[in-house]
């Protein structure tokens, strides 16, 4: 089992551990945080598009189409109701050096598999409990 430990640091802000690696997580300053890194949904949307990318980037490779210059934009919105929860997300991938041509729907669906955007798609089970 894989395994991540976030710690409180102070104010609004938190680091997440993974392996070797630190992120900050923090709240805008209009948010009471420092604006020090991102937010929590912010990641979550991030996890998504750079997994896309981890996806899309083994597909130029293995069909020779050139993944240079890729972009990938993400924009998303909160609902307005109850639960909080972000209500949708629209992505753009761009692959400017590569002639997608007759790829384009094996592309896209490459894109959709990418484990971040599966996991959405067939929620995992989450426990939480206090230790």
């Amino acid at each position: 089992m894989e395994h991540t430990e976030i710690k409180y640091i102070d104010g609004k802000k938190f680091s997440a551990r993974n392996r070797t690696h630190a992120v900050i997580i923090d709240q805008p300053k209009e948010n009471g945080g420092g604006d020090e890194g991102p937010t929590p949904p912010e990641l979550f949307v991030d996890s998504l598009g750079s997994c896309i990318g981890v996806y899309v980037l083994a597909f130029c490779r293995n069909t020779g189409l050139n993944p240079e210059g890729m972009k990938i934009i993400l924009e998303w919105e909160k609902a307005n109701d109850k639960p909080v929860r972000i209500k949708s997300i629209n992505t753009r991938i761009g692959l400017p050096s590569a002639d997608v041509g007759a790829r384009k729907a094996a592309l896209l669906k490459v894109a959709e598999s990418c484990l971040i955007h599966e996991t959405i798609k067939h929620q995992p089970e989450i426990t939480i409990e206090l230790t």
